[in-house]
């Protein structure tokens, strides 16, 4: 995440100069580079944490131009969204634009009508009836989600033709506003905060003083400011703001096509609509519709040119409407409300700025270098987001799980093919929630060693931050069902043995004189002897739960570690660990390793049988025993062994490797494993096996929105230990009392259910107490549980509901029947 090989343009002591010489200096604790949605909410959030020493710098003469974005904006703003997670943002956006408008007195035209997603076919009435099933509302919340049928749907929209349509998601007191005065009253309320707002500030350079420990932001006009906390909220400039201090940004330019309709009939009251399979959306806007969409793959232009070149200035004012491209969108939408059929179409475009996967970029990028652009839904996200982000700031630790938007999430792998190919994927499928597994820009050089020969045996990917992870294999067989393949894939494993290529984990190496004072200081956990492999927990200043992760080392001085993490985390970890090491001024070298060092699990039964067949060390109980490292030696290659079944349950092995040599080390470990059937085995299984033994994975189970004590893992932090990151916090949640609990529970499906994937639960499903409508609790994670024949779930409980209430969870079109389980079906080998 500190990208301090890119090259400064000019050295310290000529900045020191510019600033003695120039008329005007100013000095701040954060500056925002750009007033749109996104910069002014987090100037106007700073100032609501009362930060006073805000600057907001806009490039044009006035909030929200015709040049930028917001400007275009068609001011939906939507409280659904596909992560869930990510709803809280939205419903912070939703209250804010509630009141705004009576704090600053600027009328925002905030218009909550709320919302309705049209499902023309099957598959999209059973994504909305999935996305229902998860929605956890509780009285007081701000909108709610529901399942229309048609009838419903001609009520709340009678310009709709029912009859075209299958049913409607619909989100309540969302709606719309006027995406110009929401930014303008944005920046007034930061004003009347105590910020100070410039207009026509173009910034010509930017860069970053380590002895002083901040930004230098030269602008045209020769204005110099110095800021502790510099925000890149530059919208469609953002990359160009980012080269001025030698960054590079993984966004893309792209146009947007849209108009004003004026129909023959003036539209009565209705809400936003949206349909998800022409991608197009409609709102009333006065006496006229706006309408726009997202065009197909074919019809997406990217403007890479800009990219190169640097964006005019004139910006989305130089773009030519081109309303042909919304043809299909637009005959769709007529045919689907029929009151649009002849209307006045008053064509227009605008650019906007993306990211490969459509979530933004927020939060720290460099030394106090902070991001919040890249934005398609920004007036949806920009309030809660511009929240989120001004928190972060001044906490100094992100205020909730939201690793979706990680700013240094491409780094180390994206390169500007895969960004330019997946982000025309994403905006044409904008809408389609139902297919995540796009293909788009993939394979990329985030491959393990074997990716090819597990392609060849059948394997399906699944896409982790740039890896290729294998999830299920098919092994030949011919129509096999899903479920029945990660059945069978679960019996060879846990009845003889199989592999399983971890090499997408996240893997970080701490080095160095201080490294040992740094893992005490930073991990809240014992940290293991040499030769020995743990789990660690990091904390938060507030005690939430940053990560856990496993840990080991092979230095008998104690001065080289590696962290295992997971590889949507790996960026936020090493700036966390980074930042200690610097709080600290620890002699220590933090890096992330995960791109040469790899690794391989052996797993089963019948595992140490194939160890044994490829080393001569000894590999049994009392020579090697659980939770410890080896270094040996497997066939033609050498390995750190990790004998760990934390997260399998089983006789495990992990076998960490030069990823150059993967080929190699895993053909001699099929080859040693033929006699006893050894498998590959993929993400899928090895997520059955751990959940029957009751274990809690991060991302899951175990986010920055609980903590250890909550979760049942207390027990990894160490009081023992004087002093580390979050340890005042933790012995004050150890004392308290919490409202919920993490539970295990099983279902009882009904006749036929059994082997349908479509009735296992897969993750924040709501559960109910049987014949009451209140939601009680929440699933986190859950797979088929093989040896009780049923699914299992670890989930989130109210702690009012007795253990032995029967609860209730829908899933798919069913209703399946839920208990809890007292202890896992198996324990984990000790």
């Amino acid at each position: 995440m500190l990208h301090a090989s890119r090259s400064l343009i000019r050295t310290s002591s000529d900045l020191h100069t510019s600033i003695r010489n120039s008329s005007s200096t100013k000095h701040v604790f954060a500056c925002v580079l750009g007033s749109g949605v996104a910069g002014s909410s987090v100037a106007y959030h700073l100032t609501k944490r009362n930060i006073k020493d805000v600057l907001l710098l806009e490039r044009a003469s006035g909030v929200a131009s015709p040049s930028g974005t917001s400007f275009h904006s068609p001011g939906l703003v939507s409280a659904s969204h596909p992560a869930h997670r990510y709803k809280p943002i939205l419903a912070h956006s939703i209250e804010l634009y509630s009141k705004l408008e009576a704090e600053t007195g600027v009328n925002i035209d905030f218009q909550p009508t709320g919302t309705i997603r049209l499902a023309t076919n099957e598959t999209r009435l059973a994504e909305f009836r999935k996305y229902v099933n998860r929605d956890y509302y509780k009285e007081g919340d701000v909108c709610k989600t529901t399942l229309l049928t048609p009838d419903q749907v001609r009520e709340l929209a009678p310009d709709v033709d029912h009859s075209k349509i299958l049913g409607a998601l619909h989100t309540t007191n969302d709606g719309t506003i006027s995406a110009r005065a929401l930014t303008q009253a944005l920046v007034v309320g930061a004003k009347n905060g105590g910020a100070q707002v410039i207009d026509g500030a173009i910034p010509k350079e930017i860069k970053y003083d380590k002895e002083k420990g901040h930004w230098i932001i030269a602008l045209e006009d020769g204005t110099l400011v110095t800021t502790r906390n510099l925000i890149n909220a530059g919208g469609i400039w953002a990359n160009d703001i980012a080269r001025l201090s030698g960054h590079a940004l993984p966004v893309v330019v792209v146009e947007h096509q849209y108009a004003v309709l004026t129909p023959n009939k003036t539209p009565g009251p209705t809400p936003a609509i949206i349909d998800h399979d022409s991608t197009f959306y409609v709102r009333k806007s006065g006496d006229d519709y706006l309408f726009g969409g997202f065009e197909s793959l074919e019809k997406t232009v990217i403007r890479e040119d800009w990219y190169k070149k640097g964006v005019p200035t004139e910006g989305s004012k130089s773009i030519q409407a081109d309303f042909s491209r919304l043809d299909d969108a637009y005959k769709r939408a007529c045919d689907l409300i029929p009151g649009l059929q002849g209307s006045k179409v008053d064509a227009r475009a605008a650019v906007f700025s993306m990211t490969p996967d459509g979530y933004p970029l927020v939060g720290p990028y460099d030394k106090n270098y902070w991001m919040s652009t890249g934005f398609l839904d920004g007036v949806s996200s920009g309030g809660g987001i511009g929240k989120y982000l001004a928190d972060w700031i001044v906490d100094g630790e992100p205020p909730a799980e939201l690793f979706d938007t990680d700013a240094s999430r491409y780094e180390r792998w994206g390169d500007r093919k895969f960004f330019t190919e997946r982000s025309r994927e994403t905006y044409s499928m904008y809408y389609n929630w139902s297919y995540t597994d796009r293909s788009a820009g993939r394979p990329t050089d985030r491959i393990s060693g074997v990716y090819g020969r597990l392609k060849k045996d059948g394997a399906s990917f699944s896409f982790r931050n740039g890896w290729e992870v294998a999830n299920s294999f098919n092994m030949g067989v011919q129509n096999e069902e899903y479920l029945p393949t990660l059945i069978r894939e679960y019996e060879m494993v846990t009845n003889k043995c199989g592999v399983i290529d971890l090499s997408w984990k996240g893997k970080i190496e701490v080095k160095g004189n201080d490294a040992e004072k740094l893992m005490d200081y930073a991990i809240a956990s014992q940290i293991p002897a040499l030769g020995k492999i743990s789990s660690g927990l990091m904390l938060t200043r507030h005690g939430g739960i940053l990560g856990p992760m496993m840990i080991f080392h092979h230095d008998r001085q104690r001065s080289a570690f590696i962290l295992l993490t997971e590889p949507e985390r790996e960026s936020r970890d090493l700036y966390w660990l980074r930042r200690a090491a610097a709080e600290k001024k620890f002699d220590v070298q933090v890096s992330i390793v995960s791109e040469y060092l790899a690794s391989l699990a052996l797993v089963g039964p019948k595992s140490r049988e194939v160890l044994s067949a490829l080393t001569k060390s000894d590999v049994s109980d009392e020579g090697f025993p659980q939770k410890s490292t080896r270094m040996i030696r497997l066939g033609p290659v050498g390995v750190v062994c990790a004998r760990s079944s934390t997260s399998t349950g089983q006789l495990s092995y992990e076998l960490f490797h030069n990823r150059a040599e993967t080929a190699k080390l895993y053909n001699a470990v099929m080859s040693a494993g033929r006699e006893h059937g050894i498998v590959n085995f993929g993400q899928a299984a090895l997520n059955m096996m751990r959940l029957e033994h009751g274990y809690k994975i991060w991302g899951k189970e175990l986010t920055l929105d609980t903590n250890p004590f909550e979760c049942g893992i207390g027990g990894l932090v160490d009081f023992e230990k004087k002093e580390f990151i979050g340890r005042e916090s933790a012995l004050e949640l150890k004392k308290k009392d919490f409202d919920r609990r993490l539970a295990l529970i099983t279902f009882d499906t009904e006749e036929g259910c059994v082997l349908d994937d479509r009735y296992v639960p897969s993750g924040n499903e709501v559960i109910r107490i049987d014949g009451k409508e209140a939601r009680v609790g929440q699933i986190t994670s859950g797979a088929y549980n093989v040896r009780l024949q049923k699914p299992i779930a670890f989930a989130w409980i109210d702690n009012a509901v007795g253990k032995n209430e029967r609860l209730v969870v829908d899933i798919g079109d069913k209703r399946l029947f839920a208990t809890s389980l007292e202890t896992p079906t198996i324990p984990p080998i000790q």
